[in-house]
């Protein structure tokens, strides 16, 4: 196989994976300041388990960091990551707050 062809692929699963509407608004928010777990499942309103799924997907891809301070575990989006121009990219137009109210508003329907 050809790098063009694997290089393909990595870009097909990033655009899959921000396919979900909760993930690519994490993105976003992780992109601004690190979060926890117990903030994204205040801010969807959606199960801690359910927010724990979305950020092993993240971290899996490489696409976002964590640090311990104490009990608590932060979030961020990883600047490291080979693809983080590509998900500045994907994620700028939720820089509209009403792209954001609506995007939430469907992901709690």
């Amino acid at each position: 196989m050809s790098q063009e062809f694997d290089y393909s692929h990595e870009l097909a699963d990033i655009y899959r994976l921000f396919g979900d509407r909760t993930r690519l608004i994490m993105a976003k928010k992780m992109a601004e300041e690190e979060w926890t777990v117990s903030e994204f499942v205040q801010f969807f309103g959606i199960s801690q388990p359910l927010v724990s799924q979305h950020i092993k997907k993240l971290k899996t891809a490489k696409l976002i960091t964590e640090q311990r301070h104490g009990k608590r575990i932060l979030y961020k989006l990883n600047q490291e990551a080979e693809h983080y121009p590509l998900v500045l990219k994907i994620i700028d137009p939720l820089t509209d707050e009403k792209t954001e109210e609506a995007d939430i508003e469907t992901v709690n329907a």
